[in-house]
């Protein structure tokens, strides 16, 4: 055509492909322009369509007859989308001219502004910063009216609106790696500053994503976020209700467009702006792509936009975008702070201040108030009451559970009522048998029964799938999927089919032990009996039972028994009842939070009673919760069946006025009239309506004791038959201390701890003849003429006295011998610690054991024993039969200690019940080492055996290997060898001995600047892996490096220093 031809096709061009800006309307094209248009252009369109548009336009001329079936599925399959492009445009030139001008006909109406270019038109030009300006500001209005601040948190259904403002709480977010693995915590800003297109948020339901995106739009139109100040338009858009074109999309959901800013010029602006335009599109799991193809390509095709978006899916969704994120980041959990900010916004201050005490005593609330969703519900179930009502986790979970299958039911299409609940019950068969095996991840094969978009859709379940060759299926918290499960074990219950009731017991069954009870199954129970009344019969009825046979077994690592219920126990050890009241403590709580879960009241009073009986309770006095009133209200059947009650005051907490009324004027001059025993703790106890058998109440840290707390405390301990006191660290007590005695009619039970006491304090202690018990620790003020050691005599009725560092001359020991020998009734005796005592010990040791006593327990610890007392004890042997615990360690027997020692052993066949015997050492004892084996080996009950600083060599230790092969003690489980003199190669022999005590629990080999050599290492490595019963080893003076240290590390206590 030459120059001139050019021009020509130019001129026709420029005429014929303007496009009026204020209308629709296409421009007819002639033939001939059709077909060179599209020669010159085709290396720009093949790089330029674009899938989405390539599909766009295939429909087009497949329904204007232009594609047959298979031209259509040859373009269709290809995977590359400039193959496509390369097809169709090759397609449609082979047609001829008609075909090209109805290709050129959608091309303009699919990508106008690479229709524009191609033509070297721009209508972006025509626009001024004034039609820009004035959209930008009408879209900041918007974000700062009430019709985008305010929402329905929990749909429309529900009228009940929050603000933006008030209620939002920055989350946590964190941005994710390649391998979709946590990598940086980011705040809000510097999330926005990181910012990357496109960037995909994921997060479960209700953490808070819609209004994570609805606040940057907010903080876009405020101006005073600095990271968004680069964007020219924010543009907030849901992806549910996204519907046709993305620009009708926009003026449907945000405004309407000025007139100088038709589709085409808006959809040719965005190119030019790139980067200063962000859209924030939220929702891409309720996202239909069909229904707006131009925001899928927005998101998918972000390169051809070039605009920055920011989309939020659930994790379920999250395959579907994750492949074309620049960035990722996950909504974590929202701070506690953000949760109390949130209460505090949308409910009036009774209300938020009673729901935050409740969420400050529940440590499972506080938990659960990590996702914003339950926040907003236990809010809202707060709206409309008159005050503020302390609902029950199962009320809550309840709700939340109904609303989501309310929510999303809609969202499941297809199938009958009956298969959407038969596929609900399937899923609280599989949150039920996941939380009986401990499992919270399910797999594909799990699911085999249910329908996997029931559950998906309702959200009951989430599915993961990023970074797994295999999905995998999560309930959206684990005390949703135990709360679900104990829906479903409430339905089984009360069922009317027997087979389902059958199943639910047998569900039951499973739970047999008490520490698996309390420390693994206590939701599940909690849910199942907030459930149902009838279901929290069959559980209470159940729980009942294993009381009865109640096993120290399966507790959890951090509780693990000091002594192993496999063993045959040692009588009365105080780790053993400790352990026992830690474990009976926690089923008698757990009790309580399933009657107060149920809301039964007395309903079921004799179910409860039969649970409680020979249970014990331990009460904080600064922490008593409303239903423990209800249940000694409702159940005082029950309270007074509990075998013993715990009740601890803090002296060190605030002193209130809670003054009885009555009591106005009466305080004594110079006496404050502040109490630390808080009216709350008597109103609780000082009940008509029941009466405890035993309690035992504890005094902490009183820095002083006013008349009103004497009287308080007359009328707590008035409500028990029986009572013990403890009373630690209270250097305000002194002197007082008569006065609470005075008002104890009926203790049996005395402890004192670090706690000063004046002469008359002694005396009243000496004058409570009914005590059967006394406990005094740390004590060192000076003994008083008059005091406790002269008049000892006087308590007839003492079993147990434990004396541990205090303060006694020799003077005071011999009175205290002389008291002993009033005490015909005394079974356990441990003095402790005594060191400036001279030779009193040689008169105690005497007035115990110059007649025939019940004593069981003898412990005489660093209390300087003599070889005279040692040589006492033995010749009197005989006068202390019953005799299970003699403890002698940590003396050392001077002169003649040797011989008196060897008669005490030549003398321990008297003791037929001898469990424990821990020895003093003196120079040269280990000479009779072979004297004691041999005498040991008529012991098979031995369970602790002490050689501390006995100056033990190879030879003797290989002697006692010998011995415990020999005669293999089936229960010994304490061994003290510390302080002795052994080698590496004495250690190493003796771990095979070692290994072969199954049961031991404590072992201390302490010696002083030891260098094992690596064969020891390995050896101790290997037996420490065997005793699967240790909870603690002491190997104090042993030069472990970090590579020793790293091989004979467990579960068990390590002690190297």
């Amino acid at each position: 055509m030459g120059l001139e031809g050019e021009k020509m096709r130019a001129m026709l061009r420029q005429q014929m492909l303007i496009c009026t800006f204020h209308t629709n309307e296409y421009i007819c094209l002639p033939p001939i322009s059709s077909v060179n248009f599209i020669k010159d252009n085709s290396q720009a369109l093949i790089q330029r369509m674009g899938k989405t548009v390539i599909k766009q336009v295939m429909d087009d001329l497949f329904a204007w007859n232009v594609l047959n079936d298979g031209e259509f599925s040859v373009i269709g399959s290809e995977k590359v989308e400039q193959d496509a492009a390369r097809g169709i445009i090759h397609m449609v030139l082979k047609k001829g001219s008609e075909a090209c001008h109805l290709f050129l006909k959608s091309l303009e109406k699919w990508n106008y502004p690479l229709f524009q270019d191609l033509n070297g038109q721009s209508i972006f030009q025509q626009l001024s910063e004034g039609d820009l300006d004035e959209l930008a500001q009408n879209l900041k209005s918007l974000y700062h009216s009430n019709s985008f601040l305010n929402f329905y948190p929990l749909g429309k259904d529900i009228d009940i609106i929050f603000n933006l403002k008030s209620t939002f709480t920055e989350p946590v977010l964190w941005r994710k790696d390649q391998h979709h693995r946590r990598v940086e915590q980011l705040t809000l800003d510097g999330f926005l500053q990181v910012l990357e297109s496109p960037c995909v948020i994921e997060g479960e339901s209700g953490k808070g994503k819609s209004t994570l995106l609805q606040q940057i739009a907010i903080l876009w139109g405020s101006g005073q976020c600095r990271a968004l100040a680069r964007f020219k338009f924010v543009f907030f858009l849901h992806l549910s209700r996204a519907q046709g074109r993305l620009f009708e999309t926009l003026c449907d959901q945000l405004l309407d467009m000025p007139d100088t800013l038709p589709r085409p010029t808006f959809m040719a602006m965005l190119p030019k702006l790139r980067q200063e335009v962000l859209f924030l599109l939220d929702g891409y799991n309720e996202f239909k792509p069909q229904n707006c193809p131009e925001l899928e390509a927005l998101i998918k095709e972000n390169h051809r936009f070039k605009s920055m978006v920011i989309v939020t899916t659930t994790t379920e969704c999250l395959r579907h975008v994750r492949q074309v994120a620049a960035l990722t980041a996950e909504v974590g959990d929202m701070p506690e702070a953000g949760a109390r900010a949130l209460i505090r916004g949308v409910l009036i201050k009774e209300k938020a201040e009673g729901l935050l005490l409740q969420m400050e005593r529940t440590r499972c609330l506080r938990h659960l108030m990590k996702t914003p969703l339950f926040v907003v519900i236990t809010c809202a179930i707060q709206m409309g009451e008159r005050e503020f009502q302390a609902h029950t986790q199962t009320t809550l979970f309840r709700t939340f559970y109904e609303l989501l299958i309310q929510k999303n039911r809609r969202r499941h299409k297809g199938g009958s009522a009956r298969d959407f609940a038969r596929s609900l019950d399937r899923c609280g068969d599989l949150a039920l048998e996941g939380v009986l095996a401990r499992r919270f991840d399910f797999e594909l094969e799990d699911l085999a029964s249910v329908n996997e978009d029931v559950l998906l859709t309702t959200g009951l379940l989430c599915k993961y799938t990023a970074q797994r060759f295999k999905p995998t299926y999560k309930f959206f918290h684990q005390s949703f999927q135990e709360y679900t499960a104990g829906r479903r074990l409430s339905s089984l219950l009360t069922s009317h089919e027997p087979g389902e009731v059958a199943k639910g017991n047998g569900h039951l069954q499973k739970m047999a032990a008490i520490s698996d009870i309390t420390s693994l199954y206590s939701n599940l129970l909690l849910y199942t009996c907030g459930s149902s009344a009838e279901a929290t019969r069959a559980v209470m009825r159940h729980l009942a039972a294993v009381c009865h046979h109640g096993s120290l077994r399966g507790l959890s690592v951090t509780r693990r028994p000091l002594w192993r219920q496999e063993s045959i126990p040692v009588k009365d050890t105080s780790e053993q009842e400790a352990l026992k009241a830690m474990n009976i403590n926690a089923f008698a709580e757990c009790g309580i939070n399933l009657f107060h879960e149920s809301i039964s009241k007395s309903a079921l009073s004799q179910e409860f009673e039969a649970f409680f009986r020979g249970k014990s309770l331990y009460i904080h006095s600064e922490n008593i919760p409303d239903y423990l009133f209800d249940f000694f209200e409702h159940l005082p059947n029950c309270a007074s069946a509990l075998d013993l009650i715990k009740l601890d005051f803090y002296g060190g907490a605030t002193a209130s006025q809670d003054k009885a009324a009555d009591d106005t004027g009466r305080v004594p001059a110079g006496e404050s009239s502040e109490t630390y025993i808080s009216s709350r703790a008597v109103s609780l106890f000082f009940s008509w309506k029941q009466e405890f058998k035993t309690l035992e109440v504890t005094l902490r840290d009183f820095s002083r004791l006013n008349r009103q707390d004497v009287r308080y405390l007359g009328k707590i301990f008035s409500s028990a038959t029986s009572l013990r006191l403890q009373v630690k660290r209270c250097a305000g007590v002194a002197g007082s201390l008569s006065r609470v005695l005075s008002a104890c009619k009926n203790i049996y039970s005395l402890g004192v701890v670090a706690s000063p006491l004046t002469a008359e304090d002694e005396q009243h202690i000496a004058s409570v003849t009914s005590l059967r018990t006394l406990s005094i620790h740390d004590l060192q003020t000076q003994r008083l003429s008059g005091g406790l050691t002269d008049n000892l005599g006087n308590l007839k009725n003492l079993m147990k006295l434990v004396l541990d560092n205090v303060k006694m001359n020799e003077e005071d020991a011999i009175r205290l011998a002389e008291g002993l020998t009033h005490l015909k009734k005394i079974c356990l005796l441990r003095l402790t610690r005594l060191s400036d005592i001279g030779e009193g010990m040689d008169y105690i040791v005497r007035a115990l054991s110059s007649e025939p006593r019940d004593l069981e327990e003898i412990q005489l610890v660093s209390c300087c024993l003599s070889a005279n007392a040692v040589k006492t004890l033995a010749q009197n042997l005989h006068n202390l039969v019953k005799l299970s615990i003699l403890d002698l360690s940590e003396n050392c027997l001077e002169k003649n200690g040797n011989e008196a020692l060897l008669e005490l052993i030549d003398r321990l066949d008297l003791l037929d019940r001898l469990s424990v015997l821990l020895l003093p050492w003196g120079h040269g004892v280990r000479g009779i080492l072979a004297s004691l084996l041999e005498h040991l080996g008529a012991v098979p009950q031995l369970t602790k055996l002490g050689l501390q600083r006995w100056a033990l060599t190879d030879a003797e230790l290989r002697m006692l290997g010998a011995f415990l092969g020999m005669n293999p003690l089936k229960n010994f489980q304490h061994l003290n060898l510390a302080g002795n003199c052994v080698s590496s190669d004495g250690w190493l022999a003796f771990m095979g001995v070692l290994e072969s005590l199954k049961q031991l629990v404590f072992f201390d080999f302490s010696t002083e600047e030891f260098l094992p050599d690596a064969a020891l290492v390995r050896k101790l490595s290997h037996v420490l892996s065997k005793l699967t019963f240790l909870q603690e080893v002491r190997l104090a003076g042993w030069q472990f490096d970090d590579d020793d240290l790293s091989v004979i590390k467990g579960t068990f206590k390590l002690v190297t220093a």
